[in-house]
């Protein structure tokens, strides 16, 4: 048997699907057919202000994109109202999935970034170089300041503010940044680093500070 969904909207992009099933072990695609324009539809059937039955189409939209968006994912291919392989819009479907893939991760590190630094702060802990929550994507090697670079600084700080979803301005993220990094607050970070480490991490602290006032001189 087979699972039938509604026929949608010609030239719209979220046409309705039907699922086509193949053997286990063959290529997954996934087919849907063409209806009536919503208006149309609407105005020939209910009446326009019927919104439960609006609610109920939107409702069937969402669940048909969300089972378009899973058949892509698991490796299917969506079919045109022809029948024919839809390459195109399977594609932008894949291409989107890899953007989610990647703001995911952007933000992931960006929220690692600031527990590590909660974390830190609720700790009363001797801390070494490596301990530190530099601003780096890639963590900097045992007390090498080079890395930090307003190329590198700058990077990091910016990369999950191109996320879709995003609501922080850069001016907003340096001047948080900038009240973290300041010398005066961070020398409570540094009364509590080993001795031996003590020069590394007050330079990588003046050096990340130092960046910092350049990218929000470059705001202004």
């Amino acid at each position: 048997g087979y699972f039938a969904f509604p026929p949608s909207t010609p030239g719209t992009s979220r046409p309705y699907p039907t699922f086509i099933p193949q053997s286990p072990n063959s290529k997954e695609t996934f087919d849907h057919k063409s209806a009536p324009e919503k208006g149309d539809e609407t105005r020939s059937e209910e009446p326009p202000h019927d919104e439960e039955r609006i609610k109920r189409l939107h409702k069937e939209r969402e669940l048909i994109e969300t089972s378009e968006i899973e058949w892509v994912r698991g490796g299917g291919v969506l079919r045109d109202a022809q029948g024919r392989r839809d390459k195109a819009r399977t594609e932008r479907i894949r291409a989107e999935l890899k953007l989610q893939e990647e703001e995911k991760a952007k933000m992931s590190r960006w929220r690692a970034y600031d527990e590590r630094w909660k974390a830190l702060a609720a700790s009363d802990k001797a801390l070494a170089f490596a301990d530190i929550p530099w601003p780096l994507l890639t963590a900097p090697s045992s007390r090498d300041t080079n890395a930090f670079t307003l190329a590198a600084i700058s990077e990091f700080l910016y990369e999950s503010l191109s996320v879709r979803a995003n609501t922080v301005t850069k001016k907003s993220r340096i001047r948080s940044s900038l009240l973290r990094w300041h010398p005066d607050k961070s020398s409570l970070v540094v009364g509590r680093v080993v001795a031996e480490d003590v020069d590394a991490v007050r330079e990588g602290i003046h050096a990340v500070f130092h960046c910092l006032k350049r990218l929000q001189d470059d705001e202004r």
